[in-house]
């Protein structure tokens, strides 16, 4: 069903699931590591003071996990950026259905089919626009991070 005659939806959605059941397991320990190093402390003074679980959570387990989730969000960018390995071991390295070769391509595999097909500087200029894709997504979350992280 996801092989030749497919929809690109089905095709895209067997990516989707398989990328997300891949790296959440990474996400999940990290998050994980981050509740476990809040001290309870301050769940016991919030429980005294009567907030309600879903204050409690936006005001004191989101700020104190931040750190952990700019990691998350940084890292999670540049693996979607940076994806070409699952693709090929689900499809092969024609990027897609047999009936659609390229159609799951993705700027990792377009650099790589540059390079095998002798065109450098377009490997090349793949790779400098994929560096400043990744770049600009860090300077972004830093800076958003930098008004909403409290370390």
């Amino acid at each position: 069903w996801i092989n030749v005659g497919s929809s690109y939806g089905a095709n895209l959605a067997t990516m989707v699931v398989y990328i997300v059941w891949n790296a959440l397991p990474f996400k999940i320990l990290i998050l994980l590591g981050g509740l476990q190093s809040v001290n309870k402390q301050y769940y016991d003074a919030a429980k005294i003071d009567g907030t309600s679980k879903v204050r409690t959570f936006f005001r004191i387990t989101v700020p104190l996990l931040s750190p952990m989730i700019a990691y998350t969000v940084i890292t999670s960018f540049i693996g979607g950026f940076k994806e070409y390995s699952s693709i090929v071991g689900v499809y092969g390295d024609k990027m897609g259905p047999a009936s659609e070769p390229g159609r799951l391509n993705t700027m990792v595999g377009f650099i790589y089919d540059a390079l095998s097909g002798d065109h450098y500087g377009r490997a090349s200029a793949a790779a400098l626009i994929l560096f400043g894709i990744i770049l600009l997504v860090t300077l972004i979350n830093l800076y958003v991070s930098s008004k909403k992280v409290h370390y």
